[in-house]
């Protein structure tokens, strides 16, 4: 394993800058240049995988908002790194601000590793000009590849999965299906402790309706009952892993596991070449499940907010 870079050049905001965050990368991607390629490949397999309900671009900015539901999707992200005629300043993130008040939102910001270092000397990222505004870094997170042509799969049959259609019902010894949007909107909220009302999540429903058939949706029961659930993406050759929530009082059993190699199966048999995900660093059980897997860190972000 390989430490993403740290040292920065000075902000001329009061000293030397230096990144919040530290990164663990497997070794194929501790060289910059390799761990940026990857990133710009990544990067916008995530914003086709799980599109915003309104996207713009200012400049070499992408700002993005869904109503204030997950950082991910209300968030401006650089899209270039500084040099090459580009350099961040306060007019950016004034105007990225505004932005964000318009909307009704607060303003912040996810800033990929990659896209932060290795600048020409003296030409600093977008997340010194932050730091210098009073912005807090936050929730650092690792973007995960597998590569599944290499991936040896799951030997247990318990892995396998079984797609049913509306009105089917899962083998009680195969229990991994692919469920239709509607009762897997229902069973996440369910998961999540959500009732009423409020069990079904507005957005993802929004997220699912733009996906289409492109947005699988994985539930996993125990007793007839939703115990895990999970969403996988598919944009040309990668395969983007969401919203995997387990039951309370069913984890650390497995069946995570269980759920997450049906769907790294099924998209390998469906010509998938790579599965990707992102899971917060401290993030352990959720770590132990996807690096068990073959799972591995190709860089990190973190966000900056206003508090």
């Amino acid at each position: 394993m390989a430490s993403a870079d740290t040292e920065h050049p000075s902000t001329g905001h009061g000293g030397a800058y230096r990144q919040p965050f530290t990164f663990e990368v497997a070794a194929a991607c501790a060289g910059h240049s390799m761990r940026l390629a990857r990133c710009l490949r990544l990067e916008a397999a995530c914003f086709a995988a799980w599109p915003a309900l309104e996207e713009e671009r200012r400049g070499h900015l992408l700002l993005r908002a869904a109503g204030g539901y997950s950082m991910r999707i209300n968030s401006g992200v650089p899209l270039v790194m500084p040099g090459a005629g580009v350099t961040w300043s306060e007019g950016h993130v004034r105007d990225a601000e505004a932005w964000f008040a318009a909307r009704g939102l607060p303003p912040q910001f996810r800033l990929p590793e990659p896209l932060e270092g290795q600048g020409p000397p003296g030409v600093g990222g977008l997340d010194p000009v932050l730091a210098s505004r009073g912005y807090s870094a936050t929730d650092p997170t690792l973007v995960q590849e597998l590569d599944l042509a290499g991936w040896p799969g799951c030997p247990l049959a318990s892995c396998h999965a079984v797609v049913t259609r509306p009105g089917n019902t899962p083998l009680p010894n195969r229990p991994c299906a692919i469920v239709d949007h509607a009762t897997w909107l229902a069973a996440e909220g369910a998961l999540r402790g959500r009732t009423g009302d409020a069990a079904v999540n507005p957005v993802l429903r929004e997220l699912l309706a733009t996906l289409g058939p492109a947005g699988q949706t994985w539930l996993l029961r125990v007793d007839g009952q939703p115990a895990v659930c999970g969403l996988g993406v598919r944009t040309g050759d990668d395969y983007g892993i969401f919203a995997v929530v387990a039951h309370p009082d069913l984890r650390r059993q497995g069946l995570g596991r269980r759920l997450v190699s049906a769907m790294l199966g099924d998209a390998r048999q469906d010509g998938a070449r790579t599965a990707w995900l992102q899971v917060g660093q401290g993030n352990t059980p959720a770590r132990v499940l996807y690096e068990g897997l073959g799972f591995a860190t190709t860089y990190g972000y973190w966000y900056r907010v206003r508090r």
